[in-house]
């Protein structure tokens, strides 16, 4: 729901001027709408939501850790990806580095 929301009102991701925020004049827009979306489903603040938004959002050169965001991370890029909010081409290439459990 966030993400077609968001594409809704703000355009996809490639339309976006800004790294983080739409641009074009519509910021404040914006921050209006994480607020009033962080209301409405509970979350503590528009903060949260971005910090959401976040996830979905290419990655930098230097590329992401995720840590124990790492499955937030993938189902809020799958849930963009299927509104429309992001393509393919801002999919990061992923490795994944597993951890061994010792039974000792």
């Amino acid at each position: 729901m966030l993400y077609k929301r968001l594409v809704d009102l703000f355009g996809p991701y490639s339309e976006w001027t800004k790294k983080s925020s739409p641009g074009r004049e519509r910021d404040d827009d914006f921050w209006e709408f994480c607020e009033k979306f962080a209301a409405a489903v509970g979350a503590k603040s528009g903060k949260a939501v971005q910090h959401q938004i976040r996830f979905a959002l290419p990655e930098t050169e230097r590329g992401s850790t995720w840590g124990r965001h790492a499955q937030t991370a993938i189902l809020n890029k799958a849930a963009a990806l299927e509104a429309g909010f992001i393509e393919d081409k801002h999919l990061p290439d992923l490795v994944a580095v597993g951890r061994l459990k010792s039974n000792l």
